[in-house]
C-alpha cells in the first residue's frame, strides 16, 4: 500500500512538475535575447537571393501540397498515387526548407533529387493517373496549368543553379553534425525540467505524438479485427470508412496517450525501479496497477466529454462496464498495450534517436511533420460551399 500510495504522489509531482516546466520552456522561448533574433536574422541575410528563392520554392511546393489536402472533397479523395504524391512532396518539401534553412552541404544534391521528385510524382499522378480533371474541377482549369508550369519551369531552374552555381556551393557549405546526442542511457535520465528547455524534447515529444497517431489506427484495426474472429467480445462494423479503409486515419488521442505515457508515467517507472532497487518484477506489477488507473481514468474523461450519446463507441452490452464508457476487457488491453509501451517500445524509441546523428533525427522529424500535416489537413479540414468545414470526414 506504501508503494502504491508513493507511486499516486510521484503521478501528481509529475503532473505539476510538468507544468512548471512548460511554463519555464515558454518563458524561455519568449524571453530570448535580440541578439539571437539579429543572429538569425544574419544568417537568414547570408543565404543570398538565390538560395532564399530556392528555398521560397520549396515553401510554396509544401503550401501547394497542404491546400490541395484542404480543398480537395472527401468524398472524391481516394487512398491511391495521389495520397503517395500528396505526403511525399510535403515529406520532401519540408526536409528540403530546413536543410537550406542550416546551410548543410546536403542541401544541394537532396533539393535537386527532391525538385526531380516532385516533379516525376505529379507529371505520374495529374497525367497518368487521370487527378488533372480532379484538381481542375476545384481550381479551374486556367489557374490548374498555370501551376503545373510554374511548379516544372520552377524545378528546372532551381535544378540548374543549385547545380551550376558557385553561389550556392559556397553558401550551402556547413557540414552537418553526425554525432549522436548520446551513445548510452536514455533521455529521461536527466530531469524534466532540465529536458523541456531543449529542442530535442519538443521534437522527440511531436515525434511520438505523429508515430502513435498513426500505429494507434492500425492498433485499433487489429484490435477490432480479434473481436470479429471471436477472441475479444463485442461487435464489429466493417462499414466504418475511417477504420477501415482510411488506414492512415490519424488518431490522435492514441498520439495524446503515447506523450502521456513518455512524460508523465516514465518517471514513475524510474521511481518504481529506484524504490524496489531495480527489481523488475514488484516494479513493473505496481507500474501495472497506475497504468491502468491513469488509462481508465482517460477513457472515462473522454467518453464523458466526446461520446455522451454513445455515438463513437457503447459498452453497455459488455460485462463489468461503467456507464458504458469504460469497460474491464478494454480497459484492460489498453493497459497492456500503455505498460508495452512504456517499458518496451518508448526506451528503445528514446534510445534509437539518441544515437542518431543529430542531423538525421532531425530530417526525420520534418519529414514527418510532413506527412501528418497533409494527413490531418486532408481529415479533419474541407474547404466546401458553406466555407472551411472542420471535423473527421469519411471519404
Amino acid at each position: 500500500m506504501a508503494e502504491f500510495e508513493a507511486a499516486k504522489k510521484t503521478v501528481w509531482d509529475n503532473v505539476r512538475e510538468g507544468v512548471d516546466a512548460a511554463r519555464a520552456g515558454v518563458a524561455t522561448l519568449l524571453s530570448r535575447p535580440a541578439a539571437v533574433a539579429k543572429t538569425s536574422t544574419a544568417t537568414r541575410e547570408s543565404l543570398g537571393v538565390g538560395v532564399r528563392l530556392c528555398q521560397l520554392y520549396y515553401v510554396l511546393v509544401l503550401a501547394s501540397a497542404l491546400a490541395y489536402a484542404v480543398i480537395t472533397a472527401p468524398a472524391d479523395f481516394a487512398y491511391d498515387f495521389s495520397l503517395v504524391h500528396g505526403m511525399a512532396t510535403s515529406a520532401l518539401a519540408a526536409v528540403t526548407i530546413w536543410l537550406f534553412e542550416k546551410r548543410y552541404t546536403s542541401a544541394r544534391s537532396f533539393g535537386i533529387g527532391a525538385a526531380i521528385a516532385i516533379a516525376v510524382l505529379s507529371a505520374i499522378d495529374m497525367f497518368a493517373l487521370g487527378a488533372f480533371p480532379v484538381v481542375a474541377a476545384s481550381l479551374g482549369v486556367p489557374l490548374t496549368i498555370a501551376a503545373l508550369v510554374a511548379e516544372y519551369a520552377g524545378a528546372a531552374m532551381l535544378i540548374a543553379y543549385l547545380a551550376l552555381s558557385p553561389n550556392a556551393k559556397a553558401v550551402l557549405s556547413v557540414h552537418p553534425d553526425r554525432n549522436p546526442i548520446a551513445r548510452e542511457g536514455h533521455s529521461f535520465d536527466a530531469p524534466l525540467k532540465q529536458r523541456v528547455r531543449t529542442w530535442v524534447f519538443w521534437r522527440d515529444i511531436l515525434m511520438y505524438f505523429i508515430v502513435f497517431s498513426f500505429m494507434g489506427h492500425w492498433a485499433e484495426m487489429l484490435f477490432c479485427y480479434n473481436i470479429h474472429l471471436g477472441v475479444f467480445m463485442g461487435d464489429v462494423d466493417f462499414s466504418e470508412v475511417m477504420l477501415w479503409h482510411q488506414w492512415l486515419f490519424p488518431y490522435c488521442a492514441e498520439g495524446v496517450a503515447v506523450v502521456l505515457i513518455a512524460v508523465l508515467l516514465t518517471p514513475v517507472k524510474e521511481a518504481l525501479l529506484k524504490r524496489f532497487n531495480g527489481r523488475l518484477l514488484p516494479a513493473v506489477l505496481l507500474s501495472i496497477v497506475v497504468t491502468a488507473i491513469v488509462c481508465t481514468t482517460i477513457d472515462f474523461t473522454c467518453g464523458m466529454i466526446c461520446n455522451q450519446n454513445y455515438e463513437v463507441w457503447d459498452y453497455r452490452a459488455l460485462p463489468f462496464n461503467f456507464m458504458g464508457q469504460v469497460c474491464l476487457q478494454n480497459s484492460t488491453v489498453y493497459t497492456i498495450a500503455a505498460t508495452l509501451i512504456l517499458w518496451v517500445f518508448y526506451p528503445l524509441m528514446d534510445r534509437s534517436l539518441r544515437r542518431m546523428p543529430r542531423s538525421v533525427s532531425d530530417g526525420l522529424f520534418f519529414a514527418l511533420l510532413g506527412i501528418y500535416a497533409f494527413s490531418a489537413l486532408l481529415h479533419f479540414m474541407f474547404v466546401g460551399d458553406v466555407g472551411l468545414v472542420v471535423g473527421a470526414f469519411e471519404m
